[in-house]
């Protein structure tokens, strides 16, 4: 027998995405735009990431993913109004410590629940600002939630994304912290398992191939996957009115001029706060640019011909400024 799973109606009225591959600004972002009037705190929960590839490879129903969703992002809102599960880490960048709201967030410790609050999170109408990876990859499927959102996805250039990447690989194994190993308990994205080999979820259909490869060109394979498919969702859809594509290179250098067209894009106001959370993530910033030739040479002596001739036509187009 079929269950046709629902949900109660969605407490918040809008949900906002700051999307991108790993390593392309979306931590810098973040909390500039939670800064802003009628934005909650910034933070990232695995529910979404997670949920996308198992929809996409079909392995659970949309309406019951759906009801999924709907019943996290309530019990999400509810949550933040009274300070539950809130982040108090200050190392973090969804830490509440480091939002325009922190002393509500203290004094809501003693709050008591119940329907009232239901009542307070519908009269202040704030939305939720949510850390996602790749779902501009998986778009067309996300839409079919039918959930009023707003996307911004950050890109950056392909040379300073991946090295990044690699770079980034380096100095957690420097620091013995995380080795590459997928039966990491640390690691909260999805598996797949091939020959009692557990792989990321990406690598399905060219297990064998990322097998293969070596670690900076696993990180690569992971990016160009990503991209390729954010671009090609991108092309195809119709609704492009949701997204707001938002270069690294702009958003660090020309960072109050892209903070107005993003308030006007999510119709929120730049608050009293917003100057100090652009200091906090040492906002605008110089950029290095002269350094991605050298970057692109250890690029190139670690990965193979054909991805890096892929990374290079990536990076044409971007500094061409006809990535999307």
């Amino acid at each position: 027998m079929n269950i046709n799973w629902s949900h109660p109606n969605l407490l918040p009225k809008k949900l906002i995405f700051v999307d991108g591959v790993t390593r392309s600004g979306k931590s810098m972002v973040g909390p500039v735009i939670s800064s802003l009037k009628g934005a909650y705190a910034f933070q990232h929960q695995a529910i979404l990431d997670n949920l996308m590839p198992l929809l996409k490879k079909k392995s659970i129903r949309l309406d019951a993913a759906k009801s999924l969703l709907a019943f996290y992002f309530n019990q999400n809102i509810y949550s933040l109004n009274i300070s539950r599960e809130i982040n108090l880490r200050p190392s973090d960048h969804s830490s509440v410590t480091k939002d325009k709201n922190y002393k509500n967030f203290l004094k809501n410790l003693k709050k008591p629940d119940g329907d009232y609050v239901i009542k307070e999170i519908k009269k202040k109408n704030n939305f939720p600002v949510f850390m996602s990876h790749d779902l501009l990859s998986m778009i067309e499927i996300f839409e079919k939630f039918n959930f009023n959102y707003k996307l911004i996805y950050t890109f950056r250039h392909p040379i300073d994304n991946i090295f990044s990447l690699i770079n980034r690989y380096k100095r957690v194994k420097a620091k013995n912290r995380l080795k590459y190993n997928y039966n990491n308990p640390r690691i909260y994205s999805m598996m797949i398992k091939k020959n009692n080999i557990l792989l990321p979820y990406y690598t399905f259909g060219k297990e064998k191939l990322f097998l293969k490869l070596n670690h900076a060109e696993k990180y690569t394979f992971y990016y160009l996957h990503s991209l390729k498919n954010s671009l090609k969702q991108y092309k195809n859809f119709k609704k492009k009115g949701k997204i707001y594509l938002l270069s690294y290179d702009n958003f660090a250098v020309n960072t109050k001029n892209e903070i107005r067209k993003l308030a006007k894009f999510l119709s929120f106001k730049v608050s009293n706060f917003t100057n100090k959370s652009l200091k906090k993530e040492n906002l605008p910033r110089k950029l290095d640019t002269k350094s991605r030739e050298k970057k692109k040479e250890i690029i190139k002596n670690m990965i193979n011909e054909k991805m890096f001739n892929e990374v290079n036509d990536l990076s044409i187009k971007y500094d061409k400024k006809i990535l999307f």
